[in-house]
């Protein structure tokens, strides 16, 4: 956690920290031990709500323990910090399949590789729908905190989502140098070929290659017309920051 991030609701640093996150690990009660805790690393993605999104084999033992019995928790860690001073949160709640096809491009903008996956018939989107959340963010700083201090309300973000993709294609397509001075000048990543592969209410998402960013808006926002007034602030500050 930085300096700039101690005033941070716990729930916003909570939020960061899922839609920041690339892998978790999901824990499951066992089927085949009569209910031990089950822990396996996944790929991650997010809603524009932050609910997280994993792609999953019904092949998988995790995936049979939790058709079995949906409880399950997400451990969602801040990598490359001395462990016991790292931020991290566990979500409680259950799984559920998640046929948006909204959310489905969602996370395979951000794990590219994972459509070699969607050849095979066995695996599927899936959604954990939240009920709390315990959050460390180093020490002297833990919580429990209700899913509602974490996790958004989606039906006013839904304008957003259909519009997504349209937006995302259009900054990619019309718009590289705008993107690369976000990753150069905003978030201080350096190298070319930088594309957009998210967006939501609080921010955008960057890649190249295997390295990723996260552009913060400083205002929230709702819509296209929204995230077209944000997208072109952000681009008229990372050209002042050259």
């Amino acid at each position: 956690m930085s300096i700039d991030d101690r005033n941070l609701p716990t729930g916003v640093l909570a939020r960061r920290l899922i839609r920041t996150s690339r892998i978790a690990t999901l824990a499951t009660l066992d089927q085949e031990t009569s209910g031990m805790p089950y822990g396996s690393l996944v790929l991650t993605a997010c809603g524009l709500d932050a609910s997280p999104l994993v792609l999953l084999s019904d092949l998988a033992r995790h995936t049979r323990n939790f058709k079995a019995d949906d409880r399950v928790s997400v451990l969602f860690a801040k990598h490359g910090v001395e462990a016991l001073n790292a931020s991290r949160a566990t979500l409680l709640g259950r799984m559920e399949p998640c046929t948006d096809a909204r959310l489905r491009a969602r996370f395979m903008r951000r794990h590219e590789t994972a459509r070699n996956h969607m050849a095979f018939g066995d695996f599927h989107l899936y959604r954990l729908v939240t009920e709390s959340v315990h959050f460390i963010g180093g020490f002297g700083r833990i919580e429990t905190l209700d899913a509602t201090d974490v996790i958004l309300d989606p039906a006013p973000l839904d304008q957003l989502l259909t519009a997504e993709d349209d937006i995302i294609a259009h900054m990619n397509a019309d718009h590289p140098d705008a993107i690369r001075a976000y990753a150069h000048n905003l978030a201080d990543r350096p190298g070319l070929d930088w594309r957009m592969t998210g967006l939501d209410g609080e921010g955008c998402d960057l890649a190249r290659n295997d390295a990723e960013a996260r552009i913060w808006f400083p205002d929230s926002i709702d819509s296209a017309a929204t995230a077209r007034a944000a997208l072109v602030a952000l681009a008229k500050e990372a050209r002042r920051e050259s």
